[in-house]
């Protein structure tokens, strides 16, 4: 990766490219300057679009929409300009996915989203639109009527770390734009239009809030709403605007949730809700009321689960990225700052555009008496750039010993350490074996701070850079004393021999060129290697399942993890209804998938122990499953034992037996009990 060239866009290193379209590409770039580590996404126009009078206009329009509009649902526009005679604009970087690429995800593993999710994600739409909508320029308080005019699941981000972002603003009509649609051309996803659209009426944020609709019901039913054969269709389809419910197609769906929908989708838009911000309300209500343990990060889980393959890859690329030594590439761009300033008319110059004019300023550098370089614009402003070149170093009493620092994503680093720690040791004049005194000041500071950072680990492995020989001599001595010293304020004297032992044979390998110490490790068998099964036709949050008696956790996704190989038995314990069991299941690596059938209603009542009147196990059978549970009970309502439900709906008691084996005794007892529906039986009774 070190090896590989890089292209420069002004001060952007390009890292990659994450959309090339016939008229701009979008690309992953780095800042370069104070900046350096700082992510961006960089949409580039090609130059002869760059030329077009009429395309410029609509980039400039999408500029000024946007510079202004600061949400956490919005992403941020950072820069814009023209980079030799492309224009360019830089935006915050989305470390995720747009929702259609969920929705295409979750369609090809026969997933749905999670009705809870979809809420979420829509309410957050709805909040970052409310705030375009009504934004007002701050300078001169006039409303901006912004509309965003393409919302769909293209035009939501959903990032990795459970943030949602509405994008996009590209053909947003606002107040301040000069754009006007030519009779007989469409601005927008025709399958997201909404009815008043093609009655060509005038639009207002009750357009955006139909197309979030249509997205939300698109998310529910996994399935398009207006799709036909061909356009025309589409469009008919539109004028009628004929929604179905989601739970006709999707039965999970609640009732209120429908009605939300509905009223989101009403082809009379005086009927719809006056505003996104009205529309996320409800559905807030909705969420918490259905949800009332849903947080927001449960968003997160679910993108990471269902990405995780794509996330690993990707952290790998970026970790790669993050070697890049780009001193060269600051100094290249510093060098082009500098030629600019002797050709102040020069047609490759950087170019800003003025977030509310459309007119280009271009930079005029000039230099002072002193060697200081300022960055005029026409309006006055002045900006100090320091010759680093040339700078005189000034004298200092703090002496500077250079760190060579490696990490992902920042370049060799030089720290300064104070006179009072100024050693200095020369590894190849070194004994391999010998006793040294080394004295540390109390005052000695690293960075311009005194920090002692102990780490301990075990059943791991010890390494350290192999270019840092006095560095790691410092810091063993200094942590092994410090914990011998803790050793002596205790009284654990004896101790202490062993820990200077190991602070020698620290010291010793790292002279030696062996720079990694072995800690003693206890030898296990090969790990079984886990899989997600995924159970279909449940409700999480309403679900309980065991896996070999052990209750899991059930992923965003319905899954969870079981071991590859091993004879499983899983129950799946739902409210009201049998237990759904499963036996000698084997999950492979193509066997992920369990098929939940829906069993019939059933009362249960529960056996408990009162108190802790016996130590031991309970053994039983339950819906063909042969369980082991421990005594006393730990369940908090207890172990649930159906009562008998006759055909006619009345429900008896029904007799079971278990038996118990007190802990230390291989000697088994059988009880019978009786149970009815909601009743509680005491099994420290039973056993007196």
């Amino acid at each position: 990766m070190s090896e590989k060239k890089f292209d420069r866009f002004g001060q952007y290193l390009i890292l990659d490219h994450l959309l090339d379209g016939g008229m701009a590409k979008i690309s992953r770039a780095r800042v370069l300057g104070e900046q350096a580590d700082k992510i961006v996404a960089i949409k580039m126009v090609q130059e002869k679009y760059s030329k077009d009078e009429s395309f410029k206009s609509m980039f400039l329009d999408e500029i000024k929409t946007t510079f202004g509009l600061i949400h956490p649902n919005i992403v941020q526009t950072y820069n814009s300009g023209v980079h030799k005679n492309q224009l360019f604009v830089a935006m915050e970087y989305c470390d995720g996915r747009n929702l259609k690429e969920y929705i295409e995800k979750l369609k090809s593993n026969k997933y749905v989203f999670p009705i809870e999710i979809s809420a979420f994600v829509i309410i957050q739409a709805a909040q970052g639109l409310h705030y375009a909508h009504t934004f007002t320029d701050k300078l001169t308080g006039k409303p901006l009527e912004i509309i965003h005019r393409d919302i769909s699941p293209h035009n939501i981000m959903l990032n990795f770390d459970g943030s949602v972002k509405v994008i996009d603003f590209g053909i947003a009509k606002s107040e301040t734009n000069s754009d006007a649609t030519q009779a007989g051309t469409i601005k927008g996803k025709l399958s997201y239009l909404a009815p008043e659209y093609l009655e060509q009426k005038k639009l207002d944020p009750r357009y955006d809030l139909f197309a979030l609709g249509i997205t939300l019901w698109e998310m529910l039913c996994s399935k398009k709403l207006f799709k036909a054969s061909n356009d025309f269709a589409v469009f008919k389809k539109i004028q009628e605007c004929k929604v179905p419910k989601p739970s006709s197609i999707s039965p999970n769906v609640p009732e209120e949730l429908d009605k939300i929908v509905l009223k989101a989708l009403a082809k009379d838009r005086d009927q719809r809700y006056k505003s996104c911000e009205e529309f996320a309300r409800d559905l807030n209500k909705f969420l918490y009321s259905h949800f009332p343990e849903f947080n927001p990060s449960d968003l997160s889980y679910f993108a990471k689960e269902l990405f995780k393959e794509e996330i690993k890859s990707d952290r790998d690329k970026l970790y790669e990225y993050g070697k890049i030594d780009i001193s060269s590439y600051k100094e290249d761009y510093r060098k082009e700052l500098q030629g600019e300033s002797s050709t102040s008319s020069s047609s490759d110059g950087d170019i800003t555009l003025d977030s509310v004019s459309s007119t280009p300023k271009k930079n005029r550098i000039t230099e002072k008496s002193d060697g200081t370089r300022i960055n005029q614009t026409r309006g006055g402003n002045e900006i100090e750039f320091a010759e680093l070149k040339n700078a005189k170093s000034k004298k200092s009493k703090t002496a500077e010993i250079e760190i060579g620092l490696e990490r992902r994503g920042s370049p060799r680093a030089t720290k300064k350490m104070s006179g009072e720690t100024r050693l200095q040791t020369v590894k190849s004049s070194l004994p391999k074996k010998s006793t040294h005194r080394t004295t540390i000041s109390k005052s000695s500071r690293v960075g311009g701070s005194t920090r002692t950072h102990t780490r301990a680990k075990t059943n791991t492995k010890i390494s350290t850079g192999r270019g840092h020989g006095s560095l790691v001599k410092i810091a063993a001595i200094a942590v092994f004393l410090f914990v011998g010293g803790f050793f002596v304020k205790n009284k654990y004297i004896n101790k202490v021999p062993e820990l200077v032992k190991k602070a020698e044979k620290v010291i010793d390998n790292e002279m030696k060129g062996d720079t990694t110490v072995k800690t003693e490790t206890t030898v296990r068998g090969p790990s079984s290697k886990e899989v997600s099964l995924k159970l279909k036709n449940i409700n999480r949050r309403r679900t309980k399942v065991y896996v070999n008696g052990v209750l899991k956790n059930i992923s965003v996704l319905n899954t969870v993890k079981v071991n590859i190989g091993e004879s499983l038995t899983i129950r799946v314990e739902r409210p009201g209804r049998e237990h759904y069991v499963v036996t000698n299941y084997v999950a492979t690596e193509d066997s992920t998938v369990i098929e939940v059938r829906e069993t019939p209603y059933a009362s249960f009542g529960y056996l408990i122990t009162s108190r802790p009147c016996f130590k031991g196990k309970a053994y039983f059978e339950l819906y063909g499953e042969s369980r082991v549970e421990r005594l006393p009970i730990k369940y908090k309502r207890g172990i649930p034992f159906p009562a008998e439900t006759k055909d006619s709906g009345e429900v008896q008691a029904a007799e079971h037996e278990i038996y118990i084996e007190r802990e230390g005794l291989d000697l088994k007892r059988g009880i019978k009990f009786k149970v009815s529906d909601k009743s509680i039986v005491d099994l420290c009774k039973l056993i007196n």
